[in-house]
This record gives C-alpha cells, sequence and structure tokens, in this order.
C-alpha cells in the first residue's frame, strides 16, 4: 500500500470517529442569540412644567441583546443559562436590568436556577397587567410599586419554577442578603401561582423584602417613592419592610383578551436614602381592568384603566395603544396615556419625569426589531 493511500485512509478514518463521536453532542447542545431594539418619540404635556419632546428607547419593552443556552444531561434532565443586558438605542448606556442566571431544568421535576432574576410577581402576577404585556414600561402604575413592570430584579437568588400539572403551576425565589451576620439585612423572598384551563387563566403572587437598599450587596437596591409633598417629589429609599401582594385573571373569547388584576404593596421603616433621615410609611392598592383585540391577523388594538390609592392620594390612569406587525420580527406601535392624580399630587407616567400638576398626558410611537 503507497504511502499516500495510508495517509488518506487514516484521515478517512479519524474524520468519521470524530463525525460519529461529535455528532451527538452538537445535537444535544445549543447557544442562541437574541434580543430586542425598541426606538420611537414621545410627547409629554408636562415634564416639571414644560412640554417634552424626547427619543425613546424601551418604551414598551427595554431594548436588550441576550444568550442562552441548554445542554442534554441524559435522564430528561438539561443544563441551562441565561445572560441578557440591557441598553439605551439612543445613548448606548447600559442597563443592569435584565436577568443572568445559570440552572438545571427537569420536565417532570422543574427548573432551579441561581443567578439575578426576576421575582414571582413577574413571573405570576404582571402577565395579567398590561404593563407586564402588550403595553409595557409607560402603562406602569404609578411609581412601579408593585414592580409589575419588573423594575427591579433579585440579586443573589435562587429560583424553582414547578412544571404544569393539570394546568396549574407554581414557583419561588429566595434572594440572599450576602452579608456576614446579617442574614436577614436586604434579603427577599417570594411565591407565585399560576392556573390556566382554555381561554381561563388566572395567577397570584407574594413579595417579601427585609431591609430593602440597607447594603450594597443584597437582594435590592434602594427604591422610588413620593416624597411628602407629593407634589413633584420622589426621593431614593432604603424601606426595612416592604411587601406586595398581586393577583390577576384573564378570559380569551375570540380575537379579544378581558383582564384584570388587584396588587397592594406596603413599604415601612422608611429611610431616606440620601440623607438617612426617616419618612413615613408608605401603601399603594392597584386596581386594572385591561382588554386586547387582535384586530386584524397584523394589527392589535390595547387599553386599561387603573386606580391607583395612596395613602392620603390617589392617582386614575387610562391608555391605549395600537400595534402594527410589519413582518414576524418587526412591529411599529403609537399609543397615549393619560393620568390624573388627586389635588396637590403630581402626576407621573412611568418613564416620564413627575408633572408639576395633577395632570400628565403622553403621545408616543416607536418601532421594534426583534432578532
Amino acid at each position: 500500500m503507497s504511502p499516500n493511500l495510508k495517509k488518506t485512509l487514516a484521515t478517512l478514518a479519524v474524520s468519521t470517529v470524530a463525525a460519529v463521536l461529535g455528532t451527538p453532542a452538537l445535537a444535544q447542545s445549543s447557544v442562541t442569540l437574541y434580543g430586542e431594539i425598541d426606538a420611537g418619540f414621545a410627547y409629554a404635556n408636562n415634564v416639571g412644567g414644560n412640554s417634552q419632546y424626547k427619543m425613546t428607547s424601551g418604551l414598551i419593552d427595554g431594548s436588550y441583546w441576550g444568550l442562552k443556552g441548554a445542554e442534554d444531561l441524559g435522564g430528561g434532565n438539561k443544563a441551562i443559562f441565561v445572560l441578557e443586558r440591557g441598553f439605551s438605542i439612543g445613548t448606548g448606556e447600559s442597563f443592569n436590568d435584565h436577568p443572568y442566571y445559570v440552572g438545571l431544568d427537569n420536565a417532570s421535576y422543574g427548573t432551579v436556577t441561581l443567578g439575578h432574576q426576576y421575582d414571582s410577581i413577574h413571573d405570576y402576577f404582571a402577565p395579567f397587567t398590561l404593563t407586564g404585556g402588550n403595553g409595557g414600561t409607560a402603562f406602569a402604575h404609578p411609581f412601579d410599586n408593585d414592580n409589575a413592570n419588573n423594575s427591579y430584579l433579585a440579586r443573589n437568588s435562587i429560583k424553582y419554577a414547578s412544571p404544569s400539572f393539570g394546568g396549574f403551576s407554581f414557583g419561588g425565589m429566595y434572594a440572599f442578603s450576602n452579608g456576614a451576620g446579617q442574614f436577614a439585612n436586604n434579603r427577599a423572598y417570594s411565591v407565585g401561582a399560576n392556573y390556566q384551563n382554555g381561554g381561563f387563566n388566572a395567577g397570584a403572587a407574594y413579595l417579601h423584602i427585609n431591609g430593602r437598599g440597607n447594603t450594597g450587596n443584597g437582594a435590592y437596591e434602594s427604591v422610588s417613592l413620593p416624597g411628602a409633598s407629593k407634589l413633584g417629589g420622589v426621593f431614593n429609599a432604603n424601606v426595612q419592610t416592604q411587601n406586595t401582594y398581586g393577583a390577576g385573571a384573564s378570559y380569551a373569547l375570540g380575537n379579544f383578551t378581558l383582564g384584570g388584576a388587584w396588587s397592594r404593596s406596603t413599604y415601612t421603616g422608611v429611610v431616606n436614602a440620601d440623607t438617612s433621615t426617616a419618612a413615613p410609611s408608605v401603601g399603594f392598592s392597584n386596581y386594572e381592568v385591561n382588554g386586547i383585540y387582535q384586530l386584524t391577523p397584523v394589527m392589535s388594538l390595547a387599553g386599561m384603566y387603573t386606580y391607583t390609592k395612596g395613602n392620603d392620594t390617589h392617582w386614575n390612569q387610562g391608555a391605549l395603544q395600537i400595534d402594527y406587525q410589519l413582518s414576524k420580527r418587526t412591529d411599529t406601535y403609537l399609543e397615549t396615556l393619560y393620568q390624573r392624580a388627586a389635588s396637590g399630587t403630581s402626576a407621573i407616567i412611568n418613564s416620564f419625569n413627575p408633572s408639576q400638576s395633577s395632570s400628565q398626558f403622553v403621545v408616543a410611537a416607536g418601532i421594534r426589531h426583534r432578532f
């Protein structure tokens, strides 16, 4: 046998073995690059007493990119990971407002993940609000007080999500304080459940936080709350006890889905994070009714009304949005929002600065691309 023929046969044998051994690994593992870019323009009639025209980034969904992957470990088990990062399409600024985690998934027993993650409010309550669905960022309840718009994620968290048992699923999260000798200082936990049967869908969730913002490496950062003046007064606060409850339901009938949501958030032991002075406790009750109508296969209309009751004040908010699909991955939208607060209280539509009066009106248009 000639040396050249021996070399050819050896090369073929090595290639064949590599292909046979390598094919299962390639078939059982995957990594996907994905994301979303959302940009537009908005007009607000009253921001600090003046009209505002601005370019927006992520008025429905925050612009972000991400990597996710899965590896088949055998026996119905998979290793999974997600790495996402938010950014401003207008300025290029990076935001730490998306999850990153690693974990294990089993179709029969559920999923366990560790990292920087959404809590149970996001998973089991927010989908029944428009801010947690079609409406997005600007449709949040005042100050996003119930986190339905996932303004904050839990650091140092371990999370479990069950599979569906006849339409019922549940989950929970625990976020560590990471402080030596301060196990309960800036820690959090949450639980939630969901039930779906045909067109009916319902969910509920609870979130509890101790010592929010007290430490720099704990579960959550400080939260923005209305100041004592209420008129334009917003401050960063550390909170010794935060409790948020939420429940919602929806029913789909043909092309129309009707939804409703209720939440209650209380903040006690409030301290101004900048001045270290005590501030009054704050409570919010949110009542929302919403609807989504698929006008055509490429056009949808969504609307909501929300009433939020504070300590001694309140906010009324109404919003409409029309969305048109240019393709499977690209859509355009037009939305308008109006908020009216009690006399002496600032209106404050999410993603805009407070009004200098009790009312605020916004009109916005944008384009979104998913990849």
